[in-house]
């Protein structure tokens, strides 16, 4: 919104003339269209980085098996995948990423709808089948008591139990990995198809630590150890490397049962904005800006709602 101020004694004769117009400097502001309303809320969020427990891309070692899952650490991104619901990944990662906003100031099914439109229009309807996903899931529950109905959400794994901020508390599993903002507001998240997306996932959990910057799997493990296809992967891997943010180094190792007693090991490794060392400073960053504001950042809960649209 955009006002003209003028002083008390040119108000007073534009009146007197008959030329004054209340609603002089009001103009229209230019629309920002879904990807800019996306953007307007991530910047509300002031995180800059979503945290993720890896279990929702892997679940640890010497977990039992699961019915209807390839392997035994196949985990609710295959669940995903293999649905093929691009969208309910998308719903579940906007959430997340809007997590901090959204505890008592819920955002209608239609701005849900809006903020999901930047490559092509999706309507409400769309948005609460693929929150019917995460719920089939137990990614969310929702909550009808009241007249505002409420989506909380569970931990990452599926396993139903209440969420709470990765990294708040002491807890069992392989910890959390973080995905910037970037992913949004430089366009992956419509530049990737969902083979894509599940590889930056698991590439992102991966590459968490500085002590493992880059990542090697040969796409024939992939099942073994995501429960995706190895078409998925190489899929996957291509969107990634395609849209720039990859770069990849061939290892020659030894090896006494290959024909010619060496073969090749892919490393992957992705680049800034999404590389390891970029995301340790953009947390390093977001907790020296909670800790100067006193931010109470430990919350053991968090209740994202939703409202209708009539």
């Amino acid at each position: 919104m955009r006002l003209l101020l003028t002083d008390s004694r040119t108000l007073m004769r534009m009146s007197n003339n008959h030329e004054f117009d209340p609603f002089a400097g009001i103009e229209d502001e230019q629309d920002a269209g879904p990807d800019g309303a996306r953007a307007g809320l991530l910047e509300a969020a002031r995180r800059g980085y979503v945290p993720l427990r890896k279990a929702f891309v892997q679940r640890p070692q010497d977990s039992a098996p699961v019915a209807g899952r390839p392997s035994a650490r196949a985990s609710v991104l295959y669940d995903l995948v293999h649905r093929r619901n691009q969208r309910a990944l998308d719903v579940f990662l906007l959430m997340h990423a809007l997590q901090p906003i959204l505890d008592g100031t819920p955002l209608l099914l239609g701005t849900w709808a809006n903020i999901l439109s930047v490559k092509s229009r999706v309507d409400a309807t769309a948005v609460s089948r693929a929150i019917e996903t995460l719920e089939d899931l137990h990614l969310v529950v929702r909550e009808d008591d009241s007249r505002t109905p409420t989506l909380r959400l569970l931990l990452e794994d599926g396993s139903g139990k209440p969420w709470h901020k990765p990294g708040s508390t002491v807890e069992e599993g392989p910890g959390y990995f973080v995905i910037p903002h970037d992913y949004w507001t430089r366009g992956l998240s419509e530049r990737l198809s969902l083979p894509g997306k599940a590889m930056l996932l698991i590439l992102l959990s991966e590459t968490q630590n500085p002590k493992t910057p880059a990542f090697a799997m040969a796409v024939e493990r992939a099942s073994e150890w995501y429960g995706i296809s190895e078409r998925t992967a190489e899929r996957g891997y291509q969107e990634i490397g395609k849209a720039g943010f990859m770069k990849v180094k061939v290892q020659k190792v030894n090896d006494d049962r290959h024909p010619v007693g060496r073969r090749d090991v892919y490393w992957r490794a992705l680049k800034s904005p999404f590389d390891t060392m970029t995301r340790q400073r953009l947390q390093g960053s977001a907790t020296k800006a909670a800790r100067a504001a006193g931010s109470a950042a430990a919350a053991t809960s968090v209740a994202v709602q939703l409202q209708p649209t009539t």
